[in-house]
């Protein structure tokens, strides 16, 4: 259950992200891509439906870059998505920090 419940507040967090973007290119929202709304009774999605959703929104705005950051056990690719400004976007390489506190090295 608590898997389920990760997905879907990642999934709000994701779209009040987008809800506070000034106007641009029309989203796909959930209700659109899965066919019912996030948390409605006796409805989920799976990793592959999310991770299709989230590609699909990272095309669509300016304001999402999706990044990916390993893969899982079961060899899926595991995805984290940032949400910035169009500004800040271009400059996303400074803000990446390492464990120990330096700067990733690019590559």
């Amino acid at each position: 259950m608590s898997r389920i419940k990760t997905i879907a507040v990642v999934l709000v967090a994701v779209l009040v992200g987008f809800a506070a973007a000034p106007a641009q290119a029309q989203l796909t929202t959930p209700k659109q891509q899965f066919g019912f709304n996030v948390g409605d009774d006796y409805q989920l999605i799976n990793y592959t439906q999310l991770l299709a959703f989230w590609k699909k929104l990272d095309t669509q705005s300016d304001r999402m870059t999706l990044v990916n950051i390993g893969t899982s056990s079961e060899g899926r690719p595991m995805v984290m998505a940032i949400i910035t400004s169009p500004k800040n976007k271009p400059k996303l390489d400074l803000y990446k920090i390492s464990r120990d506190g330096l700067p990733w090295p690019k590559g």
